[in-house]
């Protein structure tokens, strides 16, 4: 039962309790008066309280009919279902990466030379890199491949090493601005899943 179904049984709870209290009451203090004066007084009171029913149910409907709060998005992250842009690019083999090379979900890290948090999340990169299996993990390093350097000890026996200037293909499809930056996309570029770490990615249990 969510929060507000639980707020509708407590309105309509509360209206048999206040009934059957003040039945209780009246009969008590007014036992030797008219019977029809402690009839109005109870129709009365309970008209008060369908009327906050009312009144509480109008809430609850409004709140139903309210939007839910998109999730909040990480500056320099496309949002989960947006499509990354076409793009084509050889990994440091001279081996082409493209939207096409898609198969399955994909792994896809941005790492920046010289950026502290980039090397405090390379090891997590590598160990979620090991469930999809090297060819389908890239990492995309900014700069040339002698600036990938200080990666490429962690990152070439697990994924594919992208090297990409700032205005690169794969910088732009995925509209990167910050580092680092992990997707996790689907065969067609659709991103399931995105941020600064790779601890909210879906990671499969086999590769």
């Amino acid at each position: 039962m969510t929060p507000i179904d639980r707020l509708c049984t407590i309105s309509i709870d509360k209206v048999h309790l206040i009934n059957k209290f003040m039945v209780t009451e009246l009969a008590t203090d007014y036992g030797g008066r008219s019977v029809g004066y402690l009839y109005a007084l109870v129709a009365v009171l309970s008209a008060v309280s369908i009327l906050n029913l009312l009144l509480t149910l109008g809430i609850i409907r409004r709140l139903r009919s309210r939007p839910m709060s998109r999730p909040v998005d990480y500056p320099g992250v496309l949002p989960v279902g947006a499509v990354a842009g076409n793009f084509a690019a050889p990994d440091i083999r001279g081996r082409p990466v493209s939207r096409e090379e898609l198969s399955g979900h994909t792994l896809v890290g941005f790492f920046s030379p010289g950026c502290a948090p980039c090397r405090e999340r390379l090891p997590d990169f590598v160990a979620v890199s090991a469930a999809f299996g090297p060819e389908r993990s890239w990492a995309v390093v900014l700069g040339d491949v002698a600036s990938a350097g200080e990666y490429l000890p962690s990152l070439e026996p697990v994924a594919r090493v992208v090297p990409q200037n700032p205005d690169g293909p794969l910088i732009s499809a995925f509209s990167v601005s910050a580092f680092p930056t992990f997707f996790v996309v689907d065969a067609t570029g659709r991103i399931l899943a995105g941020g600064p770490t790779t601890d909210d990615l879906p990671v499969p249990t086999a590769a």
